[in-house]
């Protein structure tokens, strides 16, 4: 089983990423939890999640994912858990996984962990943006 997550640098026990289509790099956990990480050289919900199935991926751990690339993920049998809204570790997320405090993102649930308006969370500059930041939510930076 491989374990992806979007995180927001190389390290390997950074912090998961806030908005995977925006997500710099990624840690991918194999079954013997070895992380690696790579960069990510496509931006955008699909196209990255496109770069998930090519690398095989069963198992998707964000904080944040839009619609049409969850769809896509589960449409090519990659589940997808929540792992939460607070700054969390590749290791705890991992811990937390197979220790299965992790919620599984469903199309009935979709809305309340991950949709747009149920959404929140802050970027590290401190400007208001007149356009979205591209996560999908209804926000003001901090």
């Amino acid at each position: 089983m491989i374990l992806a997550l979007p995180i927001k640098s190389a390290s390997t026990d950074a912090a998961l990423a806030p908005l995977f289509g925006n997500a710099k790099h990624f840690a991918f956990v194999n079954d013997e939890g070895t992380i690696t990480t790579e960069p990510m050289e496509q931006t955008g919900g699909k196209d990255v999640a496109r770069t998930l199935v090519a690398h095989n991926v069963d198992v998707l751990i964000v904080s944040h994912l839009g619609l049409n690339p969850f769809v896509m993920l589960k449409t090519y049998g990659i589940k997808v858990y929540f792992g939460g809204e607070k700054r969390i570790t590749i290791s705890d997320a991992v811990a937390a996984f197979h220790e299965d405090k992790l919620v599984e993102v469903t199309a009935e649930n979709y809305e309340a962990l991950l949709g747009g308006d149920h959404h929140s969370h802050t970027h590290s500059n401190a400007q208001t943006h007149s356009m979205g930041c591209g996560c999908g939510g209804h926000h003001v930076h901090a």
